[in-house]
């Protein structure tokens, strides 16, 4: 991989996982602007890695040809673990306090930051920068429409 789309693709990663964490700072939730900026950037890195490590591999196998029954590649196995483990991550930052449940949006932009971060490491920016700007359109958008018409209002104070 060219040095100038590392640097492109950590760079995007950096700024779309930041605008995320920003939306969570400023609802003062505990994941924010550092934290997933830095699984969005983790993300896109293991994705990188994986593509460098499959690169290394057909070039090993094409300076060895007799290792190719032995020499397996499996370019899902990295990103399936950033998955699983963004979700344990996301389960923690879920509490359960004085009969409601906190914590899921942000467990869900966590997850969605490291499904960003996958698909710009793995080098699908057009995808990644629509994705973006869904997932944007479901935490601004949506949680207007939701507030505004969707959220259960305080009864009325009755006088006896």
């Amino acid at each position: 991989m060219e040095l100038n789309d590392i640097i492109y693709r950590i760079a995007l990663s950096v700024i779309l996982g930041g605008v995320f964490g920003a939306e969570r700072t400023l609802k003062k939730k505990p994941a924010g602007f550092i934290t997933v900026t830095l699984v969005c950037t983790g993300a896109a890195l293991v994705a990188m890695l994986q593509m460098e490590i499959l690169e290394k591999q057909i070039s090993m196998l094409r300076e060895n040809p007799e290792l190719e029954n032995i020499m397996k590649a499996d370019i899902g196995r990295l990103g399936a673990q950033v998955i699983s483990g963004i979700g344990f991550i996301g389960g923690g930052a879920i509490i359960y306090s004085k009969g409601s449940v906190q914590g899921l949006t942000t467990a869900a932009v966590l997850w969605v930051s490291a499904c960003l971060g996958l698909s710009i490491g793995y080098g699908f920016i057009r995808l990644s920068l629509i994705a973006f700007l869904g997932f944007l359109s479901v935490l601004y958008i949506m949680r207007w429409i939701e507030n505004k018409y969707m959220r259960e209002k305080p009864a009325e104070c009755q006088e006896f």
